[in-house]
């Protein structure tokens, strides 16, 4: 039996599940200065996710997805802890701007840029950005020709919750080709990039794109390229309803396959991480603003904060939050309905979480809120999206 709880330990140890930044003290504190719905974004949760990626892959050069949560706190933490920010607009230049990175600490990843988004950022002198057909080269080459270009090559994956490959990426086949149709322009094209897919749970699907990368890249020296670096995007899971293996122990497993791949190579390793880093720095404290029981019977919450707002990554990027009551173990649980402050009768939060009975004005927290929440949120309704603010 010892062995059996040992060995159960040991897994568990591999594993991370939601926790919040704030206790139920502290949202109650904060909610009574700030009002609700409040996100609250901590800088050692930034600092912490940052130096696990940092420390569990050394040598590889981190470039934040400024898409998965631009917010000031998140960014200005990340500059201040040495890493370089991935930008694919204009809105997400300036932030950066804001946070006190510079150009030559960005990376601009869109591989469809509007002419105005192009010239912006180039004006603003950026000069590193990424391609994935003929059309998009072309454009470079007559606006932008003194430009270097990393070329992004579709990568699916099986564990992935989203395709990043079904919209962006040239299939692997025509690779070589726009690496040549680059050379001949005369465009400096020192890399390839790829994602594996966003929320990807198993290592092992970067193993298989590293395998099919390693190919593409021989491939191309063959035809006389010398590239430099290979760019494997983000995709590094959160923990949402389910528990998420731990960024060491993912990290672990990417080292190997990247030593397995590119050992023998002096090749420049570089990563996009959004939700990697973001996704645990926030927790969104919201507040019970109605009550009802519905025709099935159903007892159903209706709350300051959903769809349109926070909760946008439940649709956008297909999550499901876990939702906390406080002392939520000590009371009897029922599966109930939780609604959003809209009057959308489609802004539904969830069907199936047990919760406490829960009182009007009752506080609840949501951890993992970091990553395509606020992000997404709009005003729909002329509701305002949640506060933010920054706690240690």
């Amino acid at each position: 039996m010892a062995a059996i709880l040992e060995e159960r330990w040991v897994a568990t140890e591999a594993y991370r599940s939601a926790r919040p930044v704030v206790t139920f003290d502290q949202a109650r504190e904060l909610a009574a200065e700030h009002g609700t719905p409040l996100i609250c974004v901590s800088r050692s949760a930034v600092r912490r996710n940052y130096d696990a990626l940092r420390n569990g892959l050394p040598g590889v050069e981190f470039y934040y997805a400024a898409k998965s949560n631009p917010d000031a706190t998140i960014l200005r933490t990340l500059r201040e802890s040495g890493c370089q920010i991935d930008v694919c607009s204009v809105g997400e230049l300036h932030a950066a701007l804001e946070a006190g990175f510079t150009p030559d600490q960005m990376l601009h990843t869109h591989p469809c840029k509007t002419l105005s988004n192009l010239m912006t950022c180039y004006n603003a002198g950026l000069r590193w950005f990424v391609y994935d057909n003929r059309t998009e080269l072309h454009k470079l080459h007559q606006h932008t020709p003194d430009v270097t270009l990393l070329l992004r090559v579709a990568m699916s994956s099986a564990s992935s919750l989203i395709n990043l490959s079904a919209k962006f990426g040239c299939a692997p086949s025509e690779a070589v080709d726009l690496l040549l149709e680059a050379k001949s322009l005369g465009m400096k094209v020192n890399g390839l990039e790829f994602h594996v897919g966003s929320q990807t749970t198993s290592p092992d699907d970067y193993d298989i794109a590293f395998g099919r990368i390693r190919r593409i890249y021989d491939a191309a020296a063959d035809a006389g390229i010398e590239l430099e670096v290979i760019d494997f995007g983000g995709g590094l899971p959160a923990p949402y309803r389910d528990a998420v293996l731990t960024l060491d122990t993912f990290c672990e497993s990417l080292r190997q396959s990247l030593d397995t791949h590119f050992g023998d190579l002096p090749v420049r390793l570089v990563a996009e991480p959004g939700r990697g880093v973001s996704a645990e720095t926030s927790t969104l404290v919201t507040s019970v603003i109605g009550k009802s029981v519905r025709p099935n019977g159903k007892t159903q919450y209706i709350i300051d904060d959903g769809l349109y707002g926070s909760f946008s990554g439940k649709v956008y990027d297909h999550v499901d939050y876990p939702i906390l009551a406080e002392d939520a173990l000590l009371r009897p649980a029922y599966e109930c309905v939780v609604a959003g402050p809209t009057c959308d009768s489609t802004d539904v939060v969830c069907c199936d979480q047990e919760l406490p009975d829960l009182a009007i004005g009752e506080l609840l927290l949501v951890p993992t809120m970091g990553a395509y929440t606020n992000a997404s949120a709009s005003t729909f309704n002329g509701l305002d999206i949640a506060k933010r603010i920054e706690v240690e």
